[in-house]
């Protein structure tokens, strides 16, 4: 099915069945009677996974969350439309549409972006960008955490990883960069920091003989829809969100090898 044929479906609400809908119809109404915050569709393909989610009163419903590293395009609007389903609203419903910029994946970040754009033109409702990086600091629970600082640090595909750190209240202490593991350990403040991302493994190897303690924690090492929701709808009020436009720490490979200029004819 096209893409365009599923925001038809969504729209007109043909994607569930009569009695669905009709069910949806009721608690949407019951839903709007004690109405808490907004209601948020959330994507991520910014990674190495495909997940979405839906928030309602402050609570995450219908997340869904799958390993892909390709083939999220062709999955992304099923995704929606099943997270949709499994929270019993239709797109109608929806207020606004958060989304992860990135950093990541140069095509997973375009997907999801140029998604929920289209989704958010054709509703007439507000899209809203979420960091990666953010999104994956936001999952360490307060079990792990323990009032320590974070450092996230996400696969880039290259020597260099994707870091950011956070403190205690996961506010940030630095800016996102692309950075060698031994610089990213730098970007956290002195004292134990725990470790976040799929790029951890990178960081604990280059921290072996660092005079600060770095500890793994069990969070997800993948951004995950619900989170991404969750910090959207915090800001939404004040509107701190992100613009919704791809976070490029470091240039494209095409772009790469057309700065290094013609090939030298041997």
């Amino acid at each position: 099915m096209s893409f365009t044929d599923y925001i038809k479906k969504m729209l007109t609400g043909q994607s569930r069945s009569s009695d669905s809908a009709d069910q949806s119809a009721s608690q949407t109404t019951s839903q709007s009677a004690e109405k808490s915050g907004p209601t948020l569709l959330a994507i991520d393909t910014a990674s190495t996974s495909l997940s979405t989610a839906v928030l309602i009163n402050g609570e995450v419903k219908g997340e869904l969350f799958e390993n892909m590293e390709r083939g999220q395009a062709e999955h992304l609007m099923s995704f929606i439309a099943k997270s949709l389903d499994e929270a019993g609203i239709g797109f109608d419903a929806v207020d606004g549409i958060a989304v992860t910029v990135g950093p990541g994946a140069f095509t997973g970040m375009r997907i999801g972006l140029a998604t929920a754009r289209a989704l958010g033109l054709t509703r007439k409702i507000p899209v809203v960008g979420v960091s990666s990086l953010e999104a994956v600091a936001y999952g360490v629970s307060e079990r792990d955490q323990q009032g320590r600082n974070i450092l996230v640090a996400l696969d880039s595909k290259r020597n260099e990883i994707f870091a950011q750190a956070f403190d205690g209240k996961k506010r940030p202490l630095s800016a996102p960069e692309c950075v060698a593991p031994r610089q990213a350990l730098m970007m956290a403040p002195p004292g134990d920091t725990l470790l976040a991302g799929n790029a951890t493994p990178r960081l604990l190897t280059a921290a072996a003989h660092a005079p600060d303690a770095f500890y793994d924690c069990t969070a997800h090492s993948l951004p995950r829809a619900g989170n991404v929701a969750r910090i959207a709808a915090s800001r939404w009020e004040s509107g701190e969100n992100l613009a919704p436009v791809p976070m490029y720490l470091r240039a494209p490979d095409a772009r790469r090898i057309e700065d290094q200029g013609p090939q030298k004819k041997k």
